[in-house]
């Protein structure tokens, strides 16, 4: 049967055959009518996506019928895909797949591909007896998108697929699947706020999945969303352990490994870097396999020497465009991780430092420098005190020195803790001042005390 490639002719030939009663007949003429279509191959989408609206929208085909019909259109938009695996190869849809890839084999295959897949499902928006079949030909158009790069297209064509609130069964694993696979596409197009949502939906399911590639993919989706967080602490922990997974090639290890060593030297300074940055010393891959810049950052970074200015600059080169971000305070994430690391090398070269001498390596005025002192000793992640009065910095536990329990752990009176902790959203001077006008309060207090019970004598 021959038929002209326009959407108006097909149409005229599909309403023929709608005035035939014997249901066979009219199965087997619609198969002839998608035949001649595929024939000579495709010039033009607007055949294909007029032949399926037909079924679609039509209120007089046996459900039967339009299934038939329907699923061998869906064989061939998936011939030579990897979708084609969704569909049985066997028998009549052996014909179709093997139709659908000389239809798209030629130099415009690809857009023609797209375009019909897109009419087709836009076509079946809401029609609840294709679900099956439009799940299918999203995934094939996020398959096609992602082969453009269209990351965020491809991601919103995943997103169309319904796997809450229908009334197809869909396992759990399938559901973790298209999560994880929606997560890793945002990720790439640094949607890392839209890609948290589903990555909490798959958070929720992950238990039920025993498929080892998702299980990986979304280890590494996590590890990626801390990166993008700055939760970099965390991010280097997870990348080093994906960077030993053996199903992963060499190549993309290396990649996980670089990535580990790299957000290590971002993170803040403090003993759990420390524990990371000792670890990834101790793999033999970072000195052989990594560029020396990042090896030399890295041992530097463990064994406390102050890093310069040019050996900043060379390790930026490799940052990532998230990674190269702004942090409160002023100056880089790079910029605040190298400052913050300096303040501790320090320790290492001086019993104390004026705030001077320190604002001259850290590149940073007087007054900088001594709130970021003053915030890592509080932070836990300096074991230092301050002398306001001489404006010096001394790098040596109190410990020793105090003889009142209370004061054991503390560094300058402003309460470091041997764990780490958050920090109130106040300057570090209201915080000075603060404690000045408690301990003001508690001798006042003490002094009325003193004098209520009559202890000292007026003079």
């Amino acid at each position: 049967m021959d038929v002209d490639n326009d959407g108006e002719s097909v149409r005229e030939k599909l309403k023929a055959i709608d005035l035939n009663n014997d249901h066979k007949e009219r199965a087997t003429e619609y198969m002839s009518v998608l035949d001649s279509l595929l024939q000579n191959g495709l010039t033009s989408s607007t055949p294909l996506i007029t032949f399926a609206k037909h079924f679609i929208h039509s209120n007089t085909l046996p459900m039967v019928t339009a299934r038939r019909v329907f699923d061998s259109l869906v064989l061939v938009l998936c011939a030579g895909t990897p979708l084609q695996t969704v569909k049985a190869t066997e028998g009549e849809d052996e014909k179709w797949l093997e139709k659908g890839k000389n239809a798209f084999a030629g130099e415009n295959g690809h857009e023609l591909r797209r375009e019909a897949v897109e009419g087709v499902r836009e076509a079946g928006q809401g029609v609840t007896w294709c679900d099956e079949q439009m799940t299918t030909l999203s995934r094939l158009e996020a398959h096609l998108l992602e082969q453009e790069e269209d990351w965020l297209g491809a991601a919103r064509a995943l997103i169309r697929i319904p796997l809450e609130g229908t009334s197809r069964m869909i396992p759990d694993e399938e559901k973790v699947s298209v999560y994880v696979k929606i997560v890793r596409l945002l990720l790439e197009c640094q949607e890392w706020g839209q890609a948290q949502t589903y990555f909490s939906r798959a958070s929720l399911l992950i238990h039920t999945c025993h498929d080892k590639e998702t299980l990986l993919a979304y280890r590494l989706s996590q590890a990626r969303l801390f990166d993008f967080s700055a939760r970099f602490n965390e991010a280097a922990q997870r990348y080093h352990e994906i960077s030993f997974e053996s199903i992963i090639d060499e190549e993309d290890r290396l990649q996980m490994l670089k990535a580990a060593v790299t957000t290590s030297i971002l993170a803040p300074a403090g003993p759990q870097r420390s524990r990371i940055l000792a670890a990834l010393n101790r793999d033999d891959r970072v000195h052989s396999s990594l560029p020396p810049a990042l090896s030399t950052m890295l041992r530097k970074m463990l064994l406390e020497y102050i890093v310069r200015p040019e050996e900043v600059r060379e390790f930026e080169l490799g940052l990532e465009e998230h990674q190269r971000a702004t942090v409160e305070g002023g100056g880089t994430v790079l910029e605040r991780a190298v400052r913050d690391h300096n303040v501790g090398a320090c320790g290492k070269v001086y019993d104390n430092v004026s705030f001077d001498a320190l604002a001259s390596i850290l590149g940073l005025d007087a007054d900088s420098a001594e709130i970021t002192a003053r915030k890592m000793i509080e932070q836990g992640r300096l074991r230092a005190w301050i002398d306001q009065p001489l404006h010096l910095l001394y790098f040596e536990s109190r410990v020793a020195h105090d003889t009142d329990a209370d004061a054991q752990g503390t560094a300058g009176g402003l309460g470091v803790e041997r764990v780490e902790k958050e920090v109130e959203p106040v300057s570090w001077t209201e915080r000075w001042d603060d404690r000045i006008r408690a301990t003001s309060m508690k001798v006042e207090a003490l002094a009325a005390a003193i004098q209520a019970k009559n202890l000292i004598t007026p003079a």
